[in-house]
């Protein structure tokens, strides 16, 4: 029998909530994984930041050769390219998006989506999950997904079904505070589509978005406000390319 993907993430972001065993503990720097940042005072470790950095990298080199013809070479990435320059554009994009992780990570703790939102919980239960699957493989078992995961893959899988249980869980928060008002405005907007749905579906499924609406604007405001205190020594050991940090 298939399994949706809506349902397979599910099914894998609940096993990891049980991975994730203790919360996390008080922000600290270590040798091998060092704090370069917090958020709210929730910390971002050497090894986390990585993950997201390299994510966006493809997106930064992409804007400067269609912007300025420029290529990645030796020194793409060095602090001399300056404020406007690639390294300075990562790690601006690198922080916004790590801002909304642990913002919407901690309002899922908040909520009891999430036991521990450090990264070393992540670690450990990324580790559990490739041996359980290595296991399972080994026993003939059906296994959903890869036999083995790449750890950032893993990452922004959970985070990406965290953040739809998050949203819809707010949007239930907000539902009630929706106006008849609202509602009617958005019907009339929408004309067209709700031209064959009975009434009173018509006005629950308005509700439901415009919740919906009012919840990731929540977020969005909670991200814009979020306080950082970025670890200047431990953020400049950090490049897609480590000669370029020393490129003077």
């Amino acid at each position: 029998m298939k399994s949706s993907p809506r349902l397979f993430l599910t099914l894998l972001f609940a096993q990891a909530v049980t991975l994730f065993g203790q919360p996390a503990a008080p922000a600290s720097a270590s040798v091998e994984d060092p704090i370069v940042l917090t958020v709210n005072g929730e910390p971002v470790s050497s090894d986390e930041y990585a993950i997201v950095m390299h994510r966006k990298t493809a997106l930064v080199t992409s804007h400067f050769k269609q912007t300025r013809d420029l290529d990645d070479r030796p020194g793409y990435w060095s602090p001399a390219s300056g404020p406007d320059g690639p390294l300075a554009k990562l790690r601006e994009l690198t922080l916004a998006e790590l801002v909304r992780i642990k913002i919407y990570q901690s309002e899922a703790k908040a909520r009891g989506l999430m036991k521990a939102i450090d990264f070393a919980s992540f670690r450990d239960a990324f580790e559990k999950e490739n041996a359980r699957r290595l296991a399972a493989k080994a026993r003939n078992e059906v296994i959903y997904g890869p036999p083995q995961y790449r750890r950032d893959i893993y990452y922004f899988i959970l985070f990406g079904d965290v953040s739809y249980k998050l949203e819809h869980a707010i949007a239930k928060e907000l539902e009630p505070a929706i106006t008849a008002a609202e509602i009617n405005g958005f019907l009339a907007a929408h004309e067209k589509d709700f031209k064959e749905v009975p009434a009173d579906e018509a006005r629950q499924r308005a509700k439901e978005v415009l919740s919906l609406r009012a919840a990731q604007k929540k977020l969005a405001d909670l991200c814009a406000s979020a306080v950082t205190e970025i670890r200047p020594e431990a953020l400049a050991r950090l490049s897609p390319r480590p000669d370029d940090v020393a490129t003077p």
